[in-house]
């Protein structure tokens, strides 16, 4: 019995990071090769959007996240989607949401995996644009969490969980906010 009393906690808690991760990736709207100058805004409302929630289910998958160097790594790569002004206060969120995250991932026992996945990222949809700003939505996109457990009969899974990524934008409509800067389309707080 305490051995599920740890799990229910820890799992909680993974939860709790997992999409608090999210939320501040959002809201306030072996080491990756690719080279992180190339990153930076996208030509469509829609294609930087997709492009950073793709890049947030990679770096949430990356096995070496528990990695200062990773972490900074998706960092600065994640707060390249976001306007200029706005990179340096999303890359110390961003760091410090990634550290939470794996901090999460480290609660579990060595027989339990995590699986957090990204669904539905396209189509996304353009709700509203000026030629300035634009809203996008991502109305079939939802946060998939499952934890598995490995014993000596086998692997299953013992928690799985899917909310919503509109449940968890912060906004009220689930859209994400995008603001136009020298031609080139950049996530921004609002």
């Amino acid at each position: 019995m305490i051995r599920n009393d740890r799990t229910h906690i820890r799992t909680r808690l993974f939860i709790v990071l997992g999409v608090g991760a999210v939320l501040l990736l959002i809201g306030c709207t072996t080491a990756p090769a690719t080279d992180v100058t190339s990153v930076g805004g996208g030509i469509s409302p829609e294609a930087v959007t997709e492009s950073f929630f793709e890049d947030l289910q990679r770096a949430l998958q990356d096995p070496n996240l528990n990695q200062e160097e990773t972490r900074s790594f998706w960092a600065e790569r994640l707060a390249g989607y976001f306007a200029p002004a706005e990179r340096d206060a999303q890359r110390v969120a961003l760091r410090r949401t990634l550290a939470s995250f794996a901090g999460g991932l480290r609660q579990l026992a060595a027989d339990e995996t995590a699986v957090f996945e990204l669904r539905g990222l396209q189509p996304v949809e353009k709700i509203a644009d000026d030629g300035e700003r634009a809203l996008v939505r991502l109305p079939s996109a939802s946060i998939s969490m499952t934890l598995i457990r490995t014993t000596e009969r086998g692997s299953f899974v013992f928690y799985e969980q899917t909310i919503g990524l509109n449940q968890v934008i912060g906004r009220p409509d689930g859209a994400v906010p995008v603001v136009k800067i020298d031609g080139r389309w950049y996530l921004t707080e609002g």
